[in-house]
């Protein structure tokens, strides 16, 4: 299965350690306006994950790809506003690849991908994905979602938590 990250969910997965496991589950993929945003200006203000995600790359794990025009993004783009270059290279980047689904946190972004019934994976949800393809335990799941929880809604947080809880199922929603 071919995922794309934007920086949002590439940050957020990076700063709570588990963004390892879902690369060597999948294939992920990030372009390179989003390395730029995660990676070189991440290192510049000296942020832990920046290093982590460059690691990643040279070790082969994330791939970073120049997204190239696709028509599909450029009519959904053409009436879009409040989206950074990040989000516009990584929808174009989906294409591209004809991936599965694009892992992002960022609402207006998230708000777009659901107009246009466009498969997308929150952070909180990758966890969940991968609790259910048995790359992580159910108490490793809860850990992961618990060093979430200051960076996304309380919603989110709850609703993943009750997902979890349930029981053994392991389908992710």
């Amino acid at each position: 299965m071919i995922l794309v990250l934007d920086a949002d969910g590439l940050i957020k997965l990076a700063k709570i350690s588990l963004l390892k496991a879902l690369l060597r589950r999948f294939d992920c993929f990030i372009s390179e306006e989003v390395f730029r945003e995660a990676v070189v200006v991440g290192k510049m203000r000296l942020r832990e994950d920046a290093f982590l995600v460059e690691k990643l790359v040279e070790e082969g794990l994330l791939k970073v790809m120049r997204a190239e025009k696709a028509p599909k993004a450029s009519a959904m783009l053409e009436r879009a506003t409040g989206l950074g270059e990040g989000e516009k290279s990584t929808l174009r980047l989906f294409f591209n690849l004809n991936a599965r689904a694009i892992v992002t946190d960022d609402l207006r972004f998230i708000k777009l991908l659901k107009r246009r019934s466009l498969p997308f994976i929150t952070s909180a949800g990758a966890i969940l994905l991968l609790y259910g393809e048995r790359a992580i335990s159910k108490s490793e799941a809860l850990k992961y979602l618990n060093k979430l929880k200051p960076y996304i809604s309380v919603k989110d947080y709850l609703a993943a938590k009750r997902w979890l809880e349930r029981g053994s199922e392991r389908r992710a929603p």
